[in-house]
């Protein structure tokens, strides 16, 4: 089986956790358990930031000339440029492939002489809570995610949860829709650090804190966390966050500041991957209270890390989570505030998070991430009538 894995709408260390799925996945298939060969299309300026991964099964291909738009409207404007230029790439990009694999959804270059098509669809929030979109991106989405996943032979998705919401949102076929965990990098998040005195120097954290890693989006419900800090019993408890979107830190500081706890909240804006870790180290918690994810990987980061965790009941988090965590309701500060004052207030509660936490998080892992796409891309290819490249 000869892969294709395209990487032409990547903006390298901008996007976040599919930038991290995309690394760990194509980790995995250099490590040999993904298909026999993969050959990533990128951009000049992808191939640059991914030539360590070529090797084993995986190579780098350059598609000349093309430069995705950095800027969001942009990139907006020119998604059916974009859609019909990926026409004019395939041929030249995608000749030799039996399949054609669309990681970050959008599916340039189309399959071209290659039928059979695979998109991630990473989640459905745009559906579920179009309030926190403008009009542009819910367009945007509704060609360059909802439309690509309709009509490729195979969609993927990181839980079971997204998968539901795949099939009833776009109407797909539940056989068409594969739900494959995503897997942490064990080798990085651990509970041992030896340097994380090192590591941690200069950021100046508080003696005792919970930690928040999430960009400043409406749906991440900062504002809401910092109201139940307030609340909580523990007067002296810091909150660390830690994530981009800075133009939304002054409305944070200013909710702090009116819950009175202005002094106790550090954003550290963001902190290195190989810096995180030790971060979840040192805390004395992990908390995560956003209203929507497709999947959830920062709580079993930490969990890895063997800090305790207390996350929402909403979305994918059950799912991934389990019983390793403590719950609460994300839409109420004082759920919030209860499930703080629990896991904070209480060290046996804390230790055996601790030890349920390291056991879930093992159970994710890339190699099985790997091992279930290449499933999806053999039923791609059964579902155009079994066509390779050697068969053409």
């Amino acid at each position: 089986m000869h892969a294709g894995f395209s990487l032409l709408t990547l903006l390298p260390g901008k996007v976040g956790g599919s930038e991290t799925y995309v690394r760990g996945l194509l980790g995995a298939f250099g490590d040999g358990d993904g298909p026999e060969r993969v050959t990533v299309l990128a951009s000049e300026e992808v191939r640059r930031a991914y030539a360590g991964f070529a090797g084993g099964a995986v190579r780098v291909r350059d598609v000349p000339r093309w430069r995705y738009p950095e800027h969001a409207p942009l990139r907006a404007l020119c998604i059916g440029a974009g859609l019909a230029a990926g026409r004019l790439l395939a041929p030249s990009a995608t000749a030799d492939l039996d399949l054609v694999h669309h990681p970050l959804t959008v599916p340039i270059p189309r399959a071209g002489a290659c039928a059979a098509t695979v998109v991630t669809y990473h989640d459905a929030q745009h559906l579920e809570h179009p309030r926190f979109f403008s009009r542009a991106e819910r367009s945007y989405r509704a060609v360059a995610y909802d439309r690509a996943a309709r009509v490729a032979s195979v969609v993927v998705t990181p839980s079971e949860f997204t998968r539901r919401a795949a099939i009833d949102r776009l109407g797909l076929a539940p056989e068409r829709v594969l739900a494959s965990s995503h897997g942490i990098d064990h080798a990085r998040f651990g509970p041992n650090g030896h340097e994380d005195d090192r590591l941690l120097d200069g950021l100046d954290l508080p003696e005792r804190y919970v930690v928040y890693p999430a960009n400043l989006w409406p749906h991440k419900n900062h504002e809401r966390l910092v109201e139940a800090l307030g609340l909580g019993a523990d007067r002296e408890l810091g909150l660390v966050l830690t994530g981009g979107l800075h133009q939304r830190r002054d409305a944070l500081a200013a909710a702090a500041a009116r819950a009175g706890v202005g002094s106790r909240v550090r954003h550290l804006g963001f902190v290195a991957p190989d810096t995180m870790p030790a971060v979840y180290r040192r805390a004395t918690a992990m908390v995560f209270p956003s209203l929507y994810e497709g999947f959830g990987s920062p709580p079993l980061e930490a969990m890895a890390c063997g800090c305790p965790t207390l996350v929402a009941r909403i979305g994918a988090l059950p799912e991934v989570c389990g019983p390793a965590t403590e719950y609460f309701d994300p839409v109420s500060r004082e759920s919030i505030a209860e499930a703080l004052n629990r896991v904070t207030g209480d060290a046996a509660l804390r230790e055996q998070l601790r030890e349920a936490g390291l056991a879930r998080a093992s159970e994710f892992t890339w190699r099985a991430s790997a091992r279930r796409h290449v499933d999806a891309y053999a039923a791609a290819i059964a579902r155009t009538g079994g066509v390779t490249a050697d068969s053409r």
